[in-house]
């Protein structure tokens, strides 16, 4: 991983990975505070490059946003927020 805890993946590859998810479909979230479990809902081609809708719990809250497609992973994925 790099410094920001993303996907190890190309921009590329991150964007093709995001457009084969099933929609909607469960999927790991790369938030400030680490990677949670979550739900995409919807996806968009912008100017930026792609970005799904999630959907995932923070605490007692539900969190809907856009995030860019290299903070978005397979829910088969064993992903760590350790640095290094």
């Amino acid at each position: 991983m790099n410094g920001t805890g993303q996907v190890p993946i190309s921009h590329a590859h991150a964007d093709w990975t995001l457009r084969s998810f099933a929609l909607p479909g469960h999927v790991q979230v790369l938030t400030a505070t680490g990677w949670r479990r979550g739900w995409l809902v919807a996806r968009d081609n912008g100017p930026a490059g792609w970005r799904g809708l999630v959907q995932y719990e923070f605490g007692d809250l539900e969190i809907t946003e856009y995030l860019a497609a290299d903070h978005i992973a397979s829910p088969d994925l064993w992903l760590t927020d350790e640095r290094g």
